[in-house]
């Protein structure tokens, strides 16, 4: 299809299975918001996972909303980390050094997935902010398909 972005999936160490539609609904009723449509489709066929070696984004961890670990839940993250997210936002992975790849559910950068370094700077007022916040893609499928192997 013209202008169709044809998604590569990233290798997977540890895939974990499909979500039901009641978790997905479960979350969006939790945000208020719907979720992107690229990013709804992944989770109902697979609800995120463990990456295979190394990346060009160092994402290590694609958070799920089923049935999955602790420290790969974004309900978990969410509630962890929810002083460094902005609201409309929602962690959908993780990077060996607790960095965030956030998408946007809300606003006008809906859909778009962003990193954020874990590594904080606090303003004049006391207010704690990322110091490394960054795009990196328009939507889920192009974070999906930017995502390339690397050799250690």
């Amino acid at each position: 299809m013209k202008g169709r972005l044809r998604v590569t999936s990233p290798a997977y160490r540890e895939p974990y299975p499909a979500v039901p539609e009641s978790r997905l609904t479960e979350l969006e009723e939790q945000l208020g918001a719907r979720l992107p449509e690229p990013y709804r489709v992944y989770l109902a066929a697979q609800d995120g996972g463990a990456l295979e070696g190394y990346n060009n984004h160092g994402i290590e961890i694609i958070l799920g909303i089923g049935e999955v670990p602790k420290w790969s839940s974004l309900w978990y993250l969410l509630g962890q980390e929810r002083d460094v997210i902005p609201g409309g936002w929602i962690p959908v992975g993780t990077d060996a050094g607790g960095g965030l790849f956030l998408l946007v559910v809300t606003a006008q950068d809906r859909g778009s997935v962003w990193y954020q370094s874990s590594e904080l700077e606090e303003d004049d007022d006391g207010v704690s902010h990322p110091v490394v916040r960054e795009r990196l893609a328009d939507s889920w499928d192009e974070f999906l398909a930017s995502i390339e192997p690397v050799e250690a």
